[in-house]
């Protein structure tokens, strides 16, 4: 398996990708992996890495790449919106087919907004043609953020704590931060900047709705929780009900893209259902033991 950096452009930005290419002739199903805003990329990122070389080990190409503002790609976060965040989408598919081009299909892994954006790139290229390649591809979702005014407004309640630990006292509550960003301005949460770009592009109430949903390939939705036990989501049973070919999980992880005790070098319980549902999907079962592939960097 080979890990290969570089850049690649969307418009005027510098996007940076890791291409990991299987050992061989890659299998005609390849992917592009979406990850989370901020802090919860940063957490994340084991969790994807381990993921990406799993698959290529089972043979399939993976493209993991930094957002526009994020990582190592140009640009500051203050300046993103939803909309560039799919031009990024579509540049990374482009990229991942320009570099693999024997590949047939290109599967979508997104975590939490990143999942977000998958979906609707999906959705997008079933309406536009995006890439013929993403027609009836897999689409995996991992607890995708449905609310996003509620999502926001937990990013804010971050800058509270923050406000909390330098005052001593709340100086600007949710309100003023709120109208500090939609007045053009931008509020730094733990070392991101939202503007109003993305705040408004992507704070509105249902960011995916619950109408039939025209991408036709199977999707999986993954309710994330850090029990078994705990009660099955009615809105990700509903998203999850809107595909033509949907499916909705359960996995039983911490939530590895925030800040907790345990390091998380990858989420077992994730990646294995995710795979067998893969498997499923495109009946081509796993030739290589989870535990073997996922092991290593």
């Amino acid at each position: 398996m080979a890990e290969t950096p570089f850049f690649f452009a969307r418009g005027d930005a510098r996007l940076f990708g890791i291409l990991h290419s299987p050992e061989g002739a890659a299998k005609p199903l390849a992917f592009v992996m979406s990850h989370p805003f901020g802090e919860e990329k940063l957490w994340s990122h084991r969790v994807f890495v381990s993921c990406a070389r799993t698959l290529a080990a089972q043979g399939h190409a993976v493209l993991r790449f930094d957002y526009f503002g994020a990582g190592d790609s140009s640009g500051l976060s203050a300046d993103a919106s939803l909309e560039s965040h799919r031009e990024d989408l579509r540049a990374a598919i482009g990229a991942l087919e320009q570099r693999v081009p024997a590949i047939q299909q290109i599967g979508l892994i997104g975590l939490r907004l990143g999942a977000t954006f998958a979906a609707l790139l999906a959705e997008s290229n079933a309406q536009q043609s995006i890439s013929p390649r993403l027609d009836g591809a897999p689409l995996v979702l991992w607890d995708p953020i449905l609310d996003g005014d509620a999502y926001f407004q937990e990013l804010l309640r971050s800058n509270l704590s923050t406000q909390l630990a330098v005052y001593g006292k709340v100086v600007d509550n949710r309100e003023v931060l709120t109208a500090r960003i939609r007045a053009g301005g931008s509020v730094n949460v733990d070392g991101y900047e939202i503007g109003k770009g993305l705040l408004e592009s992507c704070g509105v109430s249902t960011l995916l709705t619950t109408d039939a949903k025209r991408h036709a390939g199977p999707a999986l939705i993954v309710q994330i929780a850090a029990t078994e036990a705990q009660k099955e989501r009615a809105d990700l049973k509903i998203l999850a009900s809107s595909y033509s070919q949907g499916t909705l999980s359960r996995a039983a992880e911490q939530p590895f893209w925030r800040e907790i005790k345990p390091f998380y070098p990858r989420a077992n319980q994730l990646q294995e259902l995710t795979l067998r549902w893969l498997d499923e999907v495109t009946g081509a079962p796993s030739a290589t033991p989870l535990e073997a592939a996922a092991s290593g960097g």
